[in-house]
């Protein structure tokens, strides 16, 4: 999981992911993906998210949705765990993305 260090990569996400994603742009898409991706390497997330990378890519707008949904849940589960061994300012950051995911899934068309 990152460092604290991150807390950038972590607000700007959170940015990206308040605008209206109906209307964002593919590429800063595909960089926040890949910027997590790189951080992740070796989880269940980092796996989740070159899936789902992948299928947005390939525009297969009818899988994103449940992608998006099962991205959220993980991503909250993640800062419960961290919330366990007292990363409070980092699992809140990460569960508010979390949060954002699954609002995001209630919106693909």
């Amino acid at each position: 999981m990152p460092k604290s260090s991150q807390t950038a990569d972590f607000d700007a996400t959170i940015e990206f992911l308040q605008q209206d994603l109906a209307s964002a742009d593919m590429a800063m898409a595909v960089y926040h993906i890949e910027q997590w991706e790189h951080l992740l390497q070796g989880t269940d997330l980092f796996r989740d998210l070159m899936e789902f990378k992948q299928t947005m890519l390939d525009g297969h707008v009818t899988e994103l949705e449940q992608m998006l949904q099962d991205l959220g849940t993980d991503t909250i589960d993640t800062a419960r765990r961290l919330r366990e061994t007292g990363s409070e300012e980092m699992a809140a950051k990460i569960e508010r993305i979390g949060q954002l995911l699954t609002e995001a899934s209630q919106h693909v068309q």
